[in-house]
């Protein structure tokens, strides 16, 4: 991925450098150093120069521009630095400074080449430098080497280094001192100093995420230090290309004991400021807990006491708002719920976002006359007289309400609705207003499938966001934004969008599900804005051929992911077996049936041999899974002679073979040039893009592959041009969404939730199968493990059996009532008590009923306790008061209506009940927004309210009345105090005024003894203090508040 990394140094004498050799080696070619007469070889390696650039300013003087005429660009960096190498009379004369940057992975190396131009011609060139670049890329780590020039270039040569800095009216500025009484002038560094790379470095940055954005990738890179984002000490190592390459290959990485001083650094610095880790866990999630916390601290902390400390210090962190308390069950005492936790920055980041949603949703002035909607309706119905068809009700309403008079807009569809076909009818009726209409989605694909379906020209919101920061395309007054799968949209980024809408004047529709994929950082801002402002919904689902497919995916969508799979069971789409390879085995076998029975199909329509290529998908959660089917796949493919001959193709996951028939997938959004093209225009990709192998070579025999996609576009490209694919018979969960195939198999394994489930059994038109291997979903109880039970919590389980038995062991040993349940997991427990068969048959739960049996504390009670007499020898009773166990039965399922239950389900395998608990996780995000009924919530959010004055006038109102009225109040007291102290004063003033004037005057007055004074006597002259009107921390309390 792009990361930030720019590196200068300077090339000197001094250092014992020479300034021709470091050229030869970074062009890789062979140079000679005209001043001591020595030739510099470094071709051995030129398979990695992949571009050489020599840049000059426009101003660049005759002499350099004829010296370097008709040579290579070696040829020419070669003259320039032994010109400056003549020139430099020192023995430790700097010679260039060179910059090392590296280039985003994501961009492809014509896109490199073009933002290295850019960023040479904005900040150097246009300076008046001289600019000698190098592209390598090395075992995937592409970077540039970029050397410059010192001194600017005059008409005889090179002049100083040094430069005058001038003042406002063009003059040198001048200090003065007691030895330059006229004043000394103030000098620069013509070069630049380290603030100019400081500058650099943020200049490369914009440039970078510039073409980042154009070239539709979401990443970003930041110019600024850790300490200028606030992060400083979260930085992680860097690998370098040969550890980068390992790990890429998947192989886990160890490191020495300088690693290890490392992770203690940067616990010495979370010590110094722990809030940099709830900055950097508030990047994740916009809740969490004190478990969650404790995960993100271990990730650079080993060692137990820091681990403490820091801990310590977090939990107590100014920032740290505390959204909801820890719950307690009140019959047990312990935990139920864990208290839940925020960052300032992130409850106001999510108020603003709500605050936007309010405004924009109570703002008027964009409806759509009804005769003009229900044109556009009749429009996208007729447009195509084959294929003729009529919006449904959800759909008609939906197109209402979109286009309706309120400036935000919302539409929550299921997986396949038909979300699309609402958006071009929409569409159509703002156009025949004269309104702009702009799309909008987080991936790029999903802009361009969102522009193809529905006409409205669309880009990704990073797109978006950047052009309107450089003032492009902004939005106007009436204009409207269509964001698809709004649910994937961080909170941050939402609040952004919403507040450039409001300030515009514009209108936003989001559409989207909150049961997808969840967004990759913190928050859930879509469903938080729907919950509060309202939505239209299409749960009609039209991708599934077959009624009860569509009712499951209805289900699905609604969490309810037992109902869901169970359909699915009772049809024989899930597939139980042992082992994970087993299921990948069984996917294989099912995957080579289908496309065996499709070609049949194909033969007999035909088309014999021909697939369309969207026919078949398989799925899988990790990388790793894909991978090894990807490659059993085209061992299939291959055995059965469905491929052209094979060529190696480096991408940049590693060499792959491709061959005319293979399924491919695109990986990274880009667009590039293919200059061997038969038609070398620019082409465009997306990730997740699927297609087909047409062809591998050109015409000469070089590989040059090309690719039908699966909307019918065709793509060329070649190991220059783009690199990031692979063969894509089956893709990630996350890749798939959006995706529409005839038929997937979907490899369940143990850490999918349920919005990987709902993506993944949603991608289908006709069928959908779900392979399941024991060992990912089986209960592993550690060695040694024994079920143990709560009694105070309460046992669940089947009611098995009643009784009366000894409790212990002995003679004379009365019977004790008990209970046999038998719990889920096969173990079965006796309890023991006497009033059990009373709680029993109170709560009418009988023999072969599930029941909940739980200990509600004791009673006293008092008893016979037989025992011998030892001087008659007799057994005789004495009453003793003694505690006894209470229980309380509670029945959870009649035998009646467990044995219908059990019949009803016996069509689902052993390992159901394990499948769903897992597939049933929700791994939903949660908002700030989600506690807005919380004390701790509306403390922060009345008090960010009150500093932005955005709450009511009411409100405002009466906190101002009630402030003055205890101000007053407040006033009124201090004036009776100040009364009565002043009283006082006066008082012991005068005492002691009149005691001096006897002591100075009469000296046979003599002041009483220690032992003539009287308690009485000693009544203070100042009534001490034993109340204050507020406590010694309030006042910091109040400071941190503020």
């Amino acid at each position: 991925m792009a990361i930030m990394f720019v590196r200068a140094q300077m090339i000197s004498r001094g250092a014992g450098r020479s300034i021709v050799s470091a050229a030869a080696y970074r062009h890789r070619t062979k140079m000679s150093d005209k001043q001591v007469g020595t030739t510099f070889s470094r071709r051995g390696v030129s398979s990695e120069l992949v571009h050489e650039e020599l840049a000059l300013p426009d101003e660049a003087p005759a002499w350099l521009r004829k010296a370097i005429e008709g040579r290579s660009v070696a040829g020419a960096s070669e003259m320039l630095w032994n010109a400056v190498d003549a020139f430099e009379k020192r023995a430790d004369a700097q010679l260039a400074r060179e910059l090392i940057i590296s280039l985003p992975e994501e961009l492809m190396r014509t896109e490199n080449i073009a933002l290295v131009r850019e960023f040479v011609r904005d900040n150097l060139t246009s300076k008046g430098m001289v600019a000698d670049w190098v592209y390598h890329d090395k075992d995937g780590n592409p970077h540039i080497h970029l050397m410059m020039t010192l001194r600017p270039l005059t008409k005889e040569g090179f002049g100083p280094k040094t430069v005058a800095i001038t003042g406002a009216d063009g003059k040198p500025l001048r200090v003065v001192t007691p030895d330059h009484p006229k004043g000394k002038i103030v000098y620069r560094l013509w070069a630049g100093d380290r603030e100019t790379m400081k500058a650099w470095k943020i200049a490369w940055a914009d440039t970078a995420n510039r073409h980042l954005a154009l070239a539709g990738h979401e990443i970003r890179l930041d110019g600024r230090s850790y300490a200028e984002q606030g992060l400083d000490g979260i930085a992680q190592k860097c690998l370098g290309p040969a550890k980068a390459a390992l790990v890429r290959e998947g192989r886990e990485m160890f490191f020495a004991p300088a690693e290890l001083a490392r992770r203690q650094e940067m616990a010495d610095r979370l010590l110094a400021d722990s809030e940099l880790l709830l900055k950097q866990l508030a990047n994740e999630r916009s809740t969490f807990n004190e478990r969650d916390i404790a995960r993100a601290l271990h990730r650079y902390v080993d060692d137990p006491v820091d681990f403490a400390n820091i801990h310590a210090r977090l939990m107590a962190s100014n920032d740290l708002v505390t959204l909801k308390p820890q719950l307690f069950d009140p019959q047990t005492g312990k935990a139920a719920e864990p208290a839940i936790f925020t960052t300032r920055d992130i409850l106001r980041i999510e108020y603003e976002m709500s605050q936007s949603a309010r405004v924009l949703a109570e703002r008027g002035g964009h409806a759509v006359p009804d005769r003009r909607i229900n044109a556009a309706i009749e429009t996208v119905e007729t447009r195509d007289p084959e294929r003729r068809f009529r919006l449904d009700a959800e759909q008609v309403d939906a197109v209402r309400h979109v286009t309706g008079d309120s400036a935000l807009a919302a539409v929550v569809g299921f997986a396949g609705a038909g979300k699309s076909t609402l958006l071009d009818a929409a569409r159509v009726a703002w156009a025949s207003e004269g309104r702009r209409v702009i799309g909008a989605a987080l991936a790029g694909k999903a802009a361009e499938s969102l522009e193809e379906s529905s006409g409205i020209k669309s880009r990704t919101l990073a797109s978006w966001e950047l052009a309107w920061a450089d003032g492009r395309d902004r939005l106007g007054r009436g204009d409207v934004l269509v964001v698809d799968e709004a649910g994937m949209v961080s909170s941050e980024q939402m609040a952004r969008v919403l507040k450039v809408v409001e300030e515009a004047g514009a209108k936003v529709v989001l559409v989207g599900d909150a049961m997808q994929l969840q967004p990759i950082q913190a928050g859930a801002a879509f469903r938080a804005v729907t919950e509060r402002v309202g939505f239209a919904e299409l749960s009609g689902v039209r991708r599934q051929s077959e009624q009860w497919a569509r009712d499951a995916s209805r289900l699905f969508a609604r969490r309810d992911v037992e109902q869901g799979l169970d359909a699915y069971v009772e049809r024989g789409h899930l597939v139980e077996v042992e082992t994970r390879e087993e299921a990948i085995g069984r996917i294989v076998s099912d995957w080579t049936d289908a496309r065996r029975e499709l070609l049949r199909k194909s033969a007999d329509e035909g088309s014999p041999g021909r697939l369309r290529g969207d026919e078949l998908l398989v799925l899988a959660h990790t990388n790793v899974d894909v991978k090894r089917l990807n490659e059993t796949l085209r061992r299939v493919m291959t055995a059965e002679d469905a491929l052209g001959d094979s060529h190696a193709f480096q991408t940049e996951r590693g060499a792959r073979e491709f061959a005319s028939g293979d399924r491919i997938i695109f990986l990274k959004n880009a667009r590039f040039f293919e200059p061997r093209a038969e038609h070398p225009d620019a082409q465009y990709v997306k990730n997740g893009m699927l297609g087909t192998v047409v062809s591998t070579t050109d015409k000469r025999g070089r590989i040059l592959l090309s690719v039908r996609l699966d909307n019918g576009r065709d793509v060329i490209f070649s190991e220059d041009s783009y690199r990031n694919v692979d063969h894509g018979y089956a893709a990630t969960i996350h890749k798939s969404q959006g995706a529409t195939v005839d038929r997937t198999f979907v490899l369940a394994t143990g850490m999918m939730d349920q919005h990987l489930t709902y993506v993944s059994m949603t991608r289908h038109r006709h069928r959908a199968d779900l392979y399941a291997a024991k060992e990912d979903f089986e209960a592993k109880p550690q060695w040694g493990w024994k079920s143990r039970v709560d009694h105070a919590a309460g046992i669940t389980g089947e009611l098995i059996g009643v009784g009366g038995a000894q409790f212990r062991e002995g003679k004379g040993v009365d019977p004790s009532p008990y209970a046999d349940v038998k719990t889920d997991d096969g173990v079965t427990h006796r309890l023991w008590g006497v009033s059990l068969p009373k709680a029993l048959r109170e709560s009418g739960v009988g023999v072969g009923d599930t029941v909940t049996l739980r200990k509600d504390g004791v009673e006293k009670v008092k008893v016979q306790v037989p025992f011998i007499d030892e001087e008659t020898g007799r057994k005789r009773l004495e009453e003793r008061e003694v505690d006894r166990n209470v229980w309380t039965a509670r029945q959870v399922e009649a035998v009646a209506a467990r044995q219908q239950r059990i019949e009803r389900e016996r069509h689902r395998p052993e390992l159901f009940n394990q499948l769903v608990e897992r597939l049933s996780r929700s791994g939903a995000k949660t908002t700030t927004l989600d506690f807005e009924d919380k004390a701790g919530y509306q403390a922060f959010a009345s008090d960010f309210a009150r500093r932005r004055g955005i709450s009511h006038l009411a409100e405002i109102a009466a906190g101002i009345e009630d402030y003055v009225v205890r101000q007053l109040a407040r006033l009124a007291g201090m004036r009776k105090e100040l009364a009565v102290l002043w009283e006082r004063a006066n008082v012991a003033l005068s005492f002691v005024i009149e005691r001096e004037r006897h002591i100075a005057y009469d000296d046979r007055v003599q002041a009483p003894s220690r032992e003539e004074t009287r308690a009485e006597d000693m009544r203070d002259l100042l009534a001490p203090v034993k109340t204050f009107s507020r406590r010694v921390g309030e006042g910091a309390d109040r400071g941190a508040l503020a």
